[in-house]
Protein backbone atom coordinates (compact mmCIF):
# COMPACT_ATOMS: atom_id res chain seq x y z
CA UNK A 1 0.00 0.00 0.00
CA UNK A 2 1.39 3.30 -0.90
CA UNK A 3 2.28 5.45 1.99
CA UNK A 4 1.08 8.54 0.52
CA UNK A 5 -2.37 9.61 -0.82
CA UNK A 6 -0.79 12.01 -3.05
CA UNK A 7 2.68 12.86 -4.20
CA UNK A 8 4.04 14.76 -7.32
CA UNK A 9 7.84 16.02 -7.37
CA UNK A 10 8.46 17.82 -3.77
CA UNK A 11 4.37 17.72 -2.47
CA UNK A 12 3.55 14.78 -0.92
CA UNK A 13 0.18 14.09 0.64
CA UNK A 14 0.05 11.61 3.40
CA UNK A 15 -3.05 9.29 4.35
CA UNK A 16 -2.77 10.92 8.12
CA UNK A 17 -2.90 14.52 6.78
CA UNK A 18 -5.75 13.14 3.73
CA UNK A 19 -8.12 11.79 6.81
CA UNK A 20 -7.27 14.98 8.58
CA UNK A 21 -8.63 17.28 5.88
CA UNK A 22 -11.45 15.57 5.09
CA UNK A 23 -12.99 14.91 8.64
CA UNK A 24 -12.16 18.45 9.61
CA UNK A 25 -13.65 19.93 6.43
CA UNK A 26 -16.80 17.18 7.03
CA UNK A 27 -17.14 18.65 10.64
CA UNK A 28 -16.84 22.26 9.44
CA UNK A 29 -20.10 22.13 7.52
CA UNK A 30 -21.90 19.75 9.78
CA UNK A 31 -21.02 22.63 12.81
CA UNK A 32 -22.55 25.26 10.27
CA UNK A 33 -25.55 23.20 9.22
CA UNK A 34 -26.06 22.74 13.08
CA UNK A 35 -25.41 26.64 13.58
CA UNK A 36 -28.52 27.22 11.39
CA UNK A 37 -30.72 24.68 13.39
CA UNK A 38 -29.82 26.13 16.68
CA UNK A 39 -30.02 29.85 15.65
CA UNK A 40 -26.81 30.41 16.30
CA UNK A 41 -25.01 32.41 13.92
CA UNK A 42 -22.78 30.51 11.49
CA UNK A 43 -19.61 32.24 10.56
CA UNK A 44 -19.62 32.46 14.81
CA UNK A 45 -19.84 28.99 15.07
CA UNK A 46 -17.05 28.40 12.06
CA UNK A 47 -15.01 30.32 14.39
CA UNK A 48 -15.26 28.95 17.45
CA UNK A 49 -14.68 25.11 15.23
CA UNK A 50 -11.66 26.46 14.07
CA UNK A 51 -10.22 27.47 17.00
CA UNK A 52 -11.55 24.27 18.50
CA UNK A 53 -9.64 22.03 16.18
CA UNK A 54 -6.44 23.77 16.99
CA UNK A 55 -6.68 23.25 20.79
CA UNK A 56 -7.92 20.17 19.96
CA UNK A 57 -4.71 19.80 18.38
CA UNK A 58 -2.52 21.35 20.72
CA UNK A 59 -4.22 19.62 23.74
CA UNK A 60 -3.69 15.81 21.90
CA UNK A 61 0.00 16.79 21.24
CA UNK A 62 0.96 18.08 24.79
CA UNK A 63 -1.51 15.10 26.12
CA UNK A 64 0.66 12.59 24.93
CA UNK A 65 3.71 14.75 26.00
CA UNK A 66 2.19 14.74 29.30
CA UNK A 67 2.04 10.95 29.27
CA UNK A 68 6.02 10.08 28.14
CA UNK A 69 7.59 12.94 29.19
CA UNK A 70 10.99 10.80 29.01
CA UNK A 71 10.61 11.14 24.99
CA UNK A 72 11.42 14.47 25.54
CA UNK A 73 14.00 15.07 28.01
CA UNK A 74 17.05 15.42 25.64
CA UNK A 75 15.62 16.99 23.25
CA UNK A 76 12.51 19.79 23.84
CA UNK A 77 12.36 20.45 20.03
CA UNK A 78 11.19 17.31 19.07
CA UNK A 79 7.65 17.86 20.89
CA UNK A 80 6.79 20.29 17.53
CA UNK A 81 7.59 17.19 15.41
CA UNK A 82 3.58 16.25 15.04
CA UNK A 83 2.44 13.29 13.78
CA UNK A 84 -0.52 10.69 14.81
CA UNK A 85 1.50 8.48 16.95
CA UNK A 86 1.77 11.65 19.04
CA UNK A 87 -1.65 12.78 19.56
CA UNK A 88 -3.11 11.76 22.89
CA UNK A 89 -7.53 11.32 22.04
CA UNK A 90 -8.28 12.28 25.52
CA UNK A 91 -5.79 15.16 25.71
CA UNK A 92 -7.80 16.15 22.39
CA UNK A 93 -10.86 15.81 23.96
CA UNK A 94 -9.91 17.47 27.54
CA UNK A 95 -8.48 20.43 25.61
CA UNK A 96 -11.10 20.98 23.42
CA UNK A 97 -13.85 20.62 26.24
CA UNK A 98 -12.27 23.02 28.27
CA UNK A 99 -11.75 25.54 25.13
CA UNK A 100 -15.46 25.41 24.54
CA UNK A 101 -16.71 26.11 28.42
CA UNK A 102 -14.16 29.03 28.20
CA UNK A 103 -15.55 30.17 24.82
CA UNK A 104 -19.24 29.64 25.92
CA UNK A 105 -18.84 32.29 29.04
CA UNK A 106 -17.05 34.06 26.57
CA UNK A 107 -19.66 34.56 23.65
CA UNK A 108 -22.57 33.84 26.39
CA UNK A 109 -23.82 30.96 24.74
CA UNK A 110 -24.83 27.95 26.57
CA UNK A 111 -22.42 25.46 27.19
CA UNK A 112 -25.39 22.34 26.39
CA UNK A 113 -26.10 24.09 22.66
CA UNK A 114 -22.03 24.69 21.90
CA UNK A 115 -21.91 21.06 23.33
CA UNK A 116 -24.88 19.65 21.05
CA UNK A 117 -23.06 21.38 17.52
CA UNK A 118 -19.79 20.49 18.31
CA UNK A 119 -19.83 16.79 19.80
CA UNK A 120 -22.15 16.00 16.95
CA UNK A 121 -19.58 17.47 14.36
CA UNK A 122 -16.29 15.56 16.03
CA UNK A 123 -18.75 12.32 15.56
CA UNK A 124 -18.55 12.47 12.64
CA UNK A 125 -14.92 13.65 11.91
CA UNK A 126 -13.86 10.78 14.00
CA UNK A 127 -15.91 8.38 12.28
CA UNK A 128 -14.53 9.51 8.85
CA UNK A 129 -10.60 10.32 10.29
CA UNK A 130 -10.36 6.69 12.16
CA UNK A 131 -9.66 4.98 8.64
CA UNK A 132 -6.28 6.36 8.70
CA UNK A 133 -5.74 3.51 10.45
CA UNK A 134 -6.74 1.03 7.15
CA UNK A 135 -3.60 3.08 5.47
CA UNK A 136 -1.12 2.93 8.12
CA UNK A 137 1.82 0.42 7.55
CA UNK A 138 2.59 0.12 11.05
CA UNK A 139 -1.27 -0.56 12.37
CA UNK A 140 -2.19 -2.58 9.26
CA UNK A 141 -2.27 -5.83 11.94
CA UNK A 142 -5.61 -3.82 13.10
CA UNK A 143 -8.77 -6.06 11.83
CA UNK A 144 -11.06 -3.93 8.84
CA UNK A 145 -13.78 -5.15 10.97
CA UNK A 146 -12.05 -3.36 14.61
CA UNK A 147 -11.81 0.03 12.33
CA UNK A 148 -15.31 -0.42 10.74
CA UNK A 149 -16.61 -0.72 14.59
CA UNK A 150 -14.50 2.50 15.92
CA UNK A 151 -16.33 4.01 13.14
CA UNK A 152 -19.64 3.04 14.17
CA UNK A 153 -18.94 4.16 17.50
CA UNK A 154 -18.65 7.70 16.84
CA UNK A 155 -21.61 7.00 14.36
CA UNK A 156 -24.09 6.12 17.07
CA UNK A 157 -22.84 8.97 19.03
CA UNK A 158 -23.66 11.15 16.20
CA UNK A 159 -27.29 9.99 15.97
CA UNK A 160 -27.52 10.05 19.43
CA UNK A 161 -26.47 13.30 20.26
CA UNK A 162 -28.92 14.09 17.02
CA UNK A 163 -31.98 12.19 18.12
CA UNK A 164 -31.45 12.33 21.94
CA UNK A 165 -29.92 16.50 22.12
CA UNK A 166 -32.99 17.78 21.25
CA UNK A 167 -35.56 15.45 22.69
CA UNK A 168 -34.35 16.17 26.39
CA UNK A 169 -33.33 19.43 27.10
CA UNK A 170 -31.01 17.52 29.92
CA UNK A 171 -27.94 19.98 30.42
CA UNK A 172 -25.66 16.38 30.58
CA UNK A 173 -26.94 14.53 27.65
CA UNK A 174 -24.19 15.59 25.47
CA UNK A 175 -21.67 15.13 28.13
CA UNK A 176 -23.17 11.75 28.81
CA UNK A 177 -23.16 10.49 25.13
CA UNK A 178 -19.62 11.84 24.75
CA UNK A 179 -18.37 10.12 27.67
CA UNK A 180 -20.03 6.46 26.48
CA UNK A 181 -18.70 7.32 22.99
CA UNK A 182 -15.13 7.83 24.37
CA UNK A 183 -15.37 4.74 26.64
CA UNK A 184 -16.73 2.81 23.99
CA UNK A 185 -14.15 3.41 21.98
CA UNK A 186 -11.16 2.61 24.37
CA UNK A 187 -12.85 -0.85 25.08
CA UNK A 188 -12.73 -1.43 21.59
CA UNK A 189 -9.06 -0.23 20.69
Amino acid sequence: MRPFFFSYKSISISWYMFFTLVSASFGYIMASILATEYREKKDRIQDIYLILLIVGFIGARFGYALRHPDLYRDNIFSLFKLSHYNLSFLGGILSGLIALISISRIYGIAIEKLLSIFTTAFYLSMAIGIWVLRFDRLLLSLAHFKILLLSLVFLVGMVLELALGRRFKNKYTSITILLATVFAYYILI
